[in-house]
């Protein structure tokens, strides 16, 4: 289980994001972003986007395609994070947006 394998990656979960919001829509690519700064901030390495996408899965969160890109329903980013990521790129999260900033 992802867990065991990525604590990190969990603890980011469980401090940012609040799960099982049914009309709740995260892009893939702007919660990899907020990871990132976290994981900045914590003072880690963060994983790479792949690891990443393959530990949230392995959470039980799935991402589905909506228009023309990947996102994660019913998960809903939370916190200090989210704001700091606004504005350390000049654009809301939400979906439809691409993020040019962190290449997956």
């Amino acid at each position: 289980m992802a867990q065991d394998i990525f604590p990190d990656i969990q603890r980011f979960l469980a401090e940012c994001t609040v799960g099982d919001l049914d009309d709740e829509v995260t892009p893939v690519a702007d919660l990899y972003g907020m990871y990132m700064i976290w994981s900045e901030q914590q003072g880690m390495e963060p994983q790479g986007m792949q690891v990443f996408s393959a530990a949230v899965q392995g959470e039980g969160i799935e991402a589905e395609r909506r228009r023309s890109e990947q996102v994660y329903t019913g998960l809903l980013p939370t916190g200090a994070i989210p704001i700091q990521y606004i504005l350390e790129t000049d654009k809301a999260p939400g979906p439809n947006n691409t993020l040019d900033t962190f290449p997956g």
